[in-house]
């Protein structure tokens, strides 16, 4: 795909350049754009802004079919993660290009509960307290591990950790204990618009059911962790 991309970028910058030198800016500005493309800009996730609309039927505390919501948000684009776990409380997924808060978010600090190599500390029934929006707040205004560009990952980005057999999310995810593994759970800043009303997606880490609706003020129902992109 890349190369392919490639070649068609080349072919309109020769196409505009037959015109003569009053395309040079033209050329100059394909090759800029060119230089973002694929396999150096592009961050996989939801292209269907919110909230998105859907075709199917779904309700507060409904579980969502993964099928139906992925396409849905046009379609599941990430890679195969290739995670590393930086033993700071993040881990690289250097095939996506994120940067994941490995710990889930203690309610209290507004940060990730401590990292004590490999594992997070406790987490308690209290750090399920985040709303969707308060989730998606808290995220942009944390700065953690040196830096301070972290956002609620979408429902596709979530999706991505998810593995088919116990337990059910991968690498240090799954390891760690007291992360989303044992959470079992986590929001996304992913909005559908329901049957009745908007909802916010959670993403599940668990045997049978994958993704579930909520209102985005829920709150008591999901942990939170924060993705930075690079």
């Amino acid at each position: 795909m890349k190369h392919l991309y490639a070649i068609l970028l080349l072919s309109v910058i020769s196409f505009f350049n037959c015109a003569g030198p009053k395309q040079d800016d033209l050329s100059g500005l394909l090759l800029l754009l060119g230089a973002g493309g694929p396999g150096s800009s592009f961050h996989c996730g939801q292209t269907v802004a919110n909230p998105v609309s859907v075709s199917f039927a779904a309700s507060n505390g409904n579980y969502v079919t993964e099928s139906n919501l992925l396409t849905a948000l046009g379609g599941d684009n990430c890679s195969t993660p290739n995670l590393t776990d930086n033993n700071n409380g993040t881990v690289t997924d250097s095939e996506n290009r994120f940067i994941w808060t490995l710990c889930v978010l203690d309610d209290s600090s507004n940060q990730p509960n401590t990292f004590s190599s490999p594992n997070c500390a406790g987490f308690d029934a209290n750090d399920s307290s985040f709303s969707q929006t308060n989730a998606s707040t808290t995220c942009s205004n944390l700065t953690f591990a040196s830096r301070s560009d972290w956002i609620l990952p979408d429902a596709i980005q979530l999706h991505s950790l998810r593995s088919a057999s116990s337990p059910y999310v991968l690498g240090a995810f799954g390891s760690a204990n007291n992360s989303i593994g044992d959470s079992g759970t986590a929001w996304s800043s992913t909005v559908i618009n329901g049957t009745i009303e908007a909802l916010g997606i959670t993403s599940l880490y668990e045997a049978t059911n994958v993704f579930r609706a909520f209102t985005p003020s829920t709150t008591g129902q999901t942990t939170v962790v924060c993705v930075a992109k690079y």
